[in-house]
């Protein structure tokens, strides 16, 4: 066997485990950030985020070998103050610095920097040789030759705060974690397909030339990362027998049978083949499971009926449908309350009473359904959307509404699910 000689100074495995450390963190940073926060990757700093009412640079350390000491913190730490101390006074009020990192160990307080902590992190030595070879040390600052003031250096302190990291696989543990949170997938699949999307999506951002191709939000990431929950989610399709997949996603969303305080959307794809009559029992088995209009002691303002949106089906099957249903004694909405009306949505949201048994609110248009859906109290809204080929676009503005796009054979595989 070959022996490979390698100089442990020259190899570069540190480095690499430090910017992915760095991406790891961004990627952190966007899930914890707002849902329309602006995260810029390699900024200013490795990531600064935006918000309403603060700009936050953060520089990333991961240093597994080395300790955090004042000479570890300088470099850094100067960068950071000189960016501050270069703004005009009146855009400073709303900037943060911070340094996130994990070390060795951590010899210095991370406690809030004073201006004599700031100006001790700033002094060095230097060693120096005489003409006659005698050696010496003399101390310098990187403050040397300016004349900060106390209280700008207070200024940058109160601004200014170290946040100690975990370990490489610990932290990397955290990021898968609230990459399974944000797409509400099993462990198995934040690990297996949500996160190595969402690390590539952040590796191909870090590359772009122009900074404002570089920054995401948690909505743009989130949205990034439905289409590898359909892509997995296809895959079980076709790796599992009907009546496991169909399981797995009964458990998944459809076990807890308690209704109330929710809002349920069925976005359904129908194909242009589809029978009337398959797409009419399917309806139907919907509002028998998810609507309350049969059941006799729930209050009025507890009362519920699912949106159903049938996408790509044609007005005529449309029209077929509807019959069918009002044949069938299936009490239904739409949103237009009389022949050539305008949609009406005060008409889609008449509510569920006792008396007035509505199974069913019938859309036609994903706008249709969102400003409706908006309209409506209740404060958590599932929206499952069935699809065949591709799913619908994700359209919620709110993290208390959410879309879970589930891919299908035929429409019998909605009715074993639900």
């Amino acid at each position: 066997m070959t022996v490979i000689e390698a100089d442990k100074k020259r190899e570069a495995t540190a480095s690499i485990r430090g910017y992915i450390y760095q991406l790891d963190a961004t990627l952190l940073e966007i899930l914890r950030s707002g849902i329309d926060d602006e995260v810029v990757i390699e900024g200013i700093e490795d990531f600064d985020r935006y918000t309403t009412d603060n700009i936050t640079y953060s520089q990333v350390k991961y240093y597994a070998g080395q300790n955090l000491t004042n000479s570890v913190l300088r470099d850094p730490l100067h960068k950071l103050f000189t960016h501050f101390i270069n703004l005009k006074k009146t855009q400073r009020n709303n900037r943060k610095y911070i340094i996130y990192g994990h070390f060795a160990s951590v010899n210095i307080s991370t406690e809030k920097l004073t201006p004599q902590r700031f100006r001790e992190a700033m002094a060095y030595s230097k060693e120096t040789k005489s003409e006659d070879g005698k050696k010496s040390r003399t101390s310098h600052s990187l403050l040397d030759g300016s004349t900060i003031k106390d209280s700008e250096i207070q200024e940058f302190c109160d601004r200014f705060e170290i946040k100690i990291s975990e370990s490489f696989d610990e932290h990397r543990r955290l990021v898968i974690e609230a990459v399974r949170v944000a797409n509400r997938v099993s462990p198995l699949e934040a690990e297996g397909f949500s996160y190595p999307r969402a690390f590539d999506y952040i590796s191909n951002l870090a590359i772009k030339a122009d900074h404002n191709d570089r920054k995401s939000t948690q909505r743009q990431l989130i949205e990034h990362l439905k289409g590898c929950q359909a892509i997995h989610h296809k895959w079980m399709l076709r790796e599992k027998s009907s009546r496991e997949y169909e399981k797995h996603f009964r458990q998944l969303y459809f076990q807890q049978q308690n209704t109330h305080g929710t809002t349920r959307l069925f976005i359904i794809e129908i194909d242009t083949t589809e029978n009337t009559a398959t797409i009419h029992d399917l309806l139907v088995e919907i509002s028998r499971k998810w609507s309350s209009a049969n059941a006799r002691l729930i209050p009025d303002r507890d009362r519920h009926a699912p949106f159903v949106m049938l996408r790509g089906i044609d007005n005529d099957r449309l029209a077929e449908v509807k019959h069918a249903l009002y044949d069938s004694g299936i009490e239904f909405v739409d949103g237009y309350p009389y022949r050539d009306s305008p949609y009406r949505e005060s008409q889609l949201l008449t509510a569920q009473t006792q008396t007035n048994k509505i199974s069913l609110r019938l859309i036609d248009t994903l706008e249709n359904l969102v400003a409706a859906v908006n309209q409506v109290e209740r404060r958590l809204c599932y929206a499952y959307d069935f699809f065949l080929t591709q799913p619908s676009k994700d359209i919620w503005s709110s993290s208390s509404k959410r879309t879970f796009s589930i891919p299908i054979e035929n429409l019998s595989n909605i009715k074993n699910i639900i």
